[in-house]
């Protein structure tokens, strides 16, 4: 942005980098004639101007304006003074030039550019819409308009990098109002959308940024990282069928690797919470169908774990087992007592009292499965002499 407003503000420079005769300018701004001494200061100046010797510039400028106030002068002077980065005087340099001569087209085309670099963005588009409507020539109309959008943009971005400053901060509600007041200038600014969703992600305003993340991907379909974003806040509001849509669209859209990895493995984990919220739902068949989805995406003990128990629930001892089994082989965070537990319950349930004590022994080694474990072992014994005082 930067490196575009200096090339425009030393376009119009070189444009005016002329001799002035020492009785009269010859710029197209006006044909007044400047007294032979101003004359005679300004030529000077101009000509350190090409030099690149801008301090010297200003005070030749400066010598000429003693004698005399032309506004061709006062904007060669701010020209000068922009060029050593000196904005503020720059600024009021072409303000008075401009009291001098209103219609002076470049002069309100480079005080846009200085209230531009000095970031007062509503003074920048006035003076650019100066420009415009003052313009001389085709090329300075085409210019003031494009600056015009450079400017209410850089507006937007002014305030987009504020929220991310203050969302740094754990300013929430203040970082959301500025993303808010960037919106209001740009409503197209997909990226903006998104700051603003994870920011209320982060205030735990989860459907306000599940709203912000559908904003931004309307814009842009492709914003793979948004569908990742989406998809997290969506499975924080139990909305898990939504979000692996979204994690699927990640995938879809992704061309970076990390980005698919990460899909897949959300996915996963997904699924095995809605498998496990089926379970609880006694929805066994889901709840099978969403845990064999999560093994299809990658090696999960608890999607195995998931399956297993699921399956002991249908009656499906051998293909449990054999969850179950995988459970153990690519155990992570599932524990053996876990493990031992549900292969308790799965031998229980098919009449094998012997491993079903010896898994609920193991189990119990486990202080989060000691307690159900003893109290299957206890339950299966009762059970046992009661049986057996029938028979008598």
């Amino acid at each position: 942005m930067m490196k575009k407003l200096f090339f425009l503000t030393n376009f119009f420079v070189l444009f005016l980098l002329v001799s002035v005769n020492a009785q009269e300018a010859t710029d197209s701004t006006t044909a007044k004639k400047m007294d032979p001494q101003a004359a005679i200061y300004y030529n000077s100046g101009v000509e350190l101007m090409k030099s690149g010797k801008y301090e010297d510039a200003i005070v030749r400028f400066d010598s000429s304006l003693t004698v005399t106030k032309d506004p061709r002068t006062y904007y060669m002077k701010g020209q000068a003074l922009m060029k050593t980065n000196n904005m503020p005087d720059a600024k009021k340099a072409f303000e008075t030039c401009l009291s001098l001569d209103s219609t002076y087209d470049q002069a309100a085309y480079a005080l846009g550019n200085a209230n531009l670099v000095l970031k007062n963005y509503d003074d920048a588009i006035s003076s650019y819409e100066q420009a415009k409507r003052i313009a001389k020539t085709p090329a300075m109309k085409d210019e003031a308009e494009k600056s015009i959008a450079l400017a209410t943009d850089s507006k937007a971005i002014e305030f987009f990098n504020k929220g991310n400053e203050l969302a740094k901060e754990n300013k929430f509600d203040e970082a959301i109002k500025s993303y808010d007041q960037a919106l209001a200038i740009n409503n197209k600014d997909y990226k903006t959308y998104y700051q603003k969703g994870f920011t209320q992600l982060r205030a735990n305003k989860i459907d306000d940024a599940i709203a912000s993340f559908k904003s931004s991907l309307a814009i842009n379909d492709s914003f793979d990282v948004a569908y990742m974003a989406l998809a997290g806040a969506q499975t924080q509001n139990k909305e898990y069928e939504a979000a692996i849509k979204s994690y699927e669209k990640a995938i879809s859209v992704t061309q970076n690797e990390a980005v698919k990895n990460n899909a897949k493995e959300g996915m996963t984990k997904t699924y095995v919470v809605l498998g496990n919220q089926y379970y609880k739902e006694k929805k066994f068949d889901k709840a099978v169908d969403a845990f064999k989805k999560a093994t299809e995406m990658s090696d999960f003990d608890q999607a195995y774990l998931g399956l297993g128990k699921s399956l002991i629930e249908k009656k499906q001892y051998d293909n449990a087992l054999a969850a179950l089994d995988k459970a153990s082989q690519f155990k992570k965070t599932v524990t053996d007592g876990a493990i031992s537990y549900y292969k308790g319950v799965l031998y229980m349930n098919k009449g094998d009292k012997a491993k079903a004590v010896e898994n609920f022994s193991a189990g119990a080694k486990d202080p989060n499965y000691k307690k159900a474990c003893e109290s299957q072992i206890a339950y299966m014994k009762a059970k046992e002499e009661q049986d057996k005082g029938k028979k008598k």
